[in-house]
């Protein structure tokens, strides 16, 4: 599927008991999880790709954000994991946001 943009509805009003995400959770997921360069074997090409193997985001992932993994059937029915890559922007904010603060923390450390 390709589109020029994808929204997600993401109102307060749809939202309840909002907590912040533990950005110390957020470090330790990044760290947890790489990116990867890839081969696909089930769509006959030899290109190599850029993303994530979704095996290592479920083995890391504790079960309150379960929402970034997903499932797909291969053509014979097998059922495979698959990610929302849009869910994992908020993981990786967190662990930015955490590294900025480590990073002015030493800056101001340095002054």
């Amino acid at each position: 599927v390709q589109a020029l943009s994808y929204t997600s509805t993401s109102d307060a009003r749809v939202k309840a008991d909002v907590e912040s995400l533990s950005l110390s959770e957020a470090e330790r997921l990044v760290l947890s999880v790489s990116p990867v360069t890839y081969r696909r074997t089930d769509i006959g090409s030899d290109d190599r790709r850029i993303g994530y193997v979704a095996d290592h985001w479920a083995n890391a992932l504790p079960s309150g954000m379960r929402n970034i993994m997903a499932a797909s059937t291969a053509e014979d029915g097998t059922q495979l994991l698959a990610l929302d890559y849009s869910r994992i922007v908020p993981v990786l904010h967190g662990a930015l946001l955490s590294a900025l603060a480590r990073i002015e923390a030493l800056e101001s450390r340095v002054q």
